[in-house]
């Protein structure tokens, strides 16, 4: 668990923030080494798809970038309808350490930001005008030593609110298709916050690979990101917040946003994400869900728009071979399957979804108005390619050109990221890069 809304530990003076009264969705934002246009351009882009503000994933506070890096957000956000707050990650700072980098102690350490930032008009308050901290570390706790009563009786007078990081993806190596964006992992730690008059800030991923941090490991996402978006809508009146996770981190793959270049780790075996492996195919879904939660109502796309979605996929057969590269822990969990998801207006009727791979029909299935979703397998080596179809059985829009399915791997590892291509109207062939 993560903990928000954290009292001092030295000279920052905190205060608690209340219940909140109106929802806000963050996405999870890596603090590196950004330029000034790409600050103003991921602000930019957030605010165009819904986002209330940034979470700042801040390791080691010591580093000259964050500072530089944190000026230039909160000079463009202020006086925008766009706030931030800072998540102290405190396992980021203790591995500073032990990679002989200059680093943190522990809370303390983040002092001088704090006192800095949490004046600033753009830093994210509560109805009671107070600021919002998140911590990011579970320091191994179980899902029910943090429900456990004894945990609120120390705990209880320290935080306003829980957030869950882990229980965005199933654990690595769970291949029971159930437990593909559940909230079970969440709904003892809701009950417990309510239950203590406190909130809860719930997390909405994709997927979890990543070949880096000394970590390589896949953590399954094909339905992950609807259903779990269904999942939170069907509970939308007790959750106070929601985090995406992430904004922009490359090396995790689950990234809605940009990844620039000079924020990037070159030791981190990972394609190029930005030129490479997109994913802001992913942000009208995002879009959509962010209007449904706050109002209450169905997903939709615009008004006037025939629909939204994207299809997903990984670029590596099952059965692929990488000469002198590892497989990730987690690997058997994967399918060889074209996931998507299609929102439609209120109306639509006698639509179909089409799934289409190396030529092959791999299925048709009817659509409706709101959220739908499908995860067909028979995915073969070569381009991909989703199609909605009219009730006269017409294209209407179609998603292609990624990059091909391989057998083998081009970049020398065995790549669970995945290939996201947005629905465009009109028809045309397969093609893929």
């Amino acid at each position: 668990m993560h903990l928000f809304n954290v009292l001092p530990l030295t000279a920052a003076v905190l205060h608690l923030l209340g219940r909140a009264q109106a929802k806000a969705v963050f996405a999870h934002y890596m603090v590196g080494s950004v330029n000034e246009a790409h600050v103003q351009q991921d602000i930019d882009n957030a605010i165009a798809i819904g986002l209330d503000g940034f979470a700042l994933n801040i390791g080691d506070p010591t580093e000259p970038y964050v500072n530089t890096t944190l000026v230039s957000l909160f000079d463009y956000a202020w006086g925008k309808d766009f706030k931030l707050f800072v998540s102290m990650d405190l396992t980021a700072s203790g591995a500073a350490c032990t990679a002989g980098r200059s680093c943190c102690n522990g809370p303390s350490d983040y002092d001088s930001i704090l006192s800095e930032f949490l004046g600033n008009g753009a830093y994210y308050l509560g109805p009671n005008g107070l600021p919002m901290i998140s911590t990011f570390q579970s320091d191994g706790f179980t899902i029910d030593a943090w429900n456990a009563s004894g945990w609120w009786s120390y705990w209880g007078n320290l935080v306003d609110g829980l957030f869950s990081w882990e229980a965005a993806w199933p654990v690595v190596g769970d291949s029971n298709s159930a437990d593909c964006g559940s909230m079970s992992p969440d709904i003892p730690v809701i009950n417990g916050a309510l239950n203590h008059g406190k909130s809860y800030m719930i997390a909405l991923s994709t997927l979890q690979y990543k070949d880096a941090y000394g970590t390589n490991l896949y953590r399954p996402g094909g339905l992950t990101l609807p259903i779990r978006m269904n999942n939170i809508l069907g509970m939308a009146s007790q959750l106070d917040f929601v985090e995406i996770i992430t904004w922009n981190d490359g090396p995790e793959s689950h990234y809605i946003g940009n990844v620039w270049p000079e924020a990037s780790d070159s030791s981190v075996k990972y394609c190029s994400p930005q030129a490479n492996f997109p994913h802001t195919a992913w942000q009208p879904l995002v879009t959509s869900f962010i209007a449904a939660y706050k109002t209450g109502n169905t997903m939709a796309p615009p008004t006037g728009a025939t629909a939204i979605g994207a299809m997903w996929y990984k670029t590596l057969l099952q059965d692929a071979t990488c000469s002198g590269a590892t497989q990730p822990d987690g690997w058997s969990t994967g399918t060889d399957s074209l996931t998507w998801a299609v929102v439609l207006p209120a109306g639509s009727k006698g639509m179909q979804i089409r799934a289409t791979s190396n030529g092959a029909v791999i299925s048709t299935v009817a659509v409706n108005p709101g959220l739908n979703f499908g995860s067909p397998t028979g995915v073969q080596a070569g381009a991909q390619m989703l199609q909605l179809l009219n009730s006269a059985g017409a294209v209407v829009m179609t998603a292609t050109g990624g990059a091909c399915v391989a057998s083998v791997c081009p970049a020398g590892m065995f790549n669970m990221n995945y290939q996201v291509v947005g629905l465009s109207a009109g028809g045309g062939n397969a093609s893929c890069k």
